[in-house]
């Protein structure tokens, strides 16, 4: 995966489709945002197994796995991380 750096917001892109985990770091998040997380499962819902021709046939829980930067649903003004586990990371 691609590794993209801004200015004022910091992204940070991590892992490949058959290692351990994906995830992001973003960095530059004020304090105090709300993450809608039903509307993030929606919006990765679209990408998952079975939705098309040209998703994986890999089964995932596509589950986000926040482990810093948010507490009770708000940015904490830390950087935002959020992992991606992959449960079933064979090639082929």
């Amino acid at each position: 995966m691609s590794n993209i750096t801004g200015d004022r917001l910091k992204v940070h892109i991590f892992g490949q489709s058959h290692s351990k985990a994906i995830g992001v770091t973003i960095e530059g998040l004020p304090a105090g945002l709300c993450i809608d997380m039903d509307r993030l499962y929606a919006f990765m819902e679209r990408r998952a197994p079975g939705r098309s021709a040209l998703t994986t046939a890999r089964r995932e829980a596509d589950k986000p796995e926040f482990i810093s930067g948010l507490a009770d649903g708000r940015t904490c003004g830390a950087p935002l991380t959020c992992v991606i586990w992959n449960q079933d990371a064979r090639s082929g």
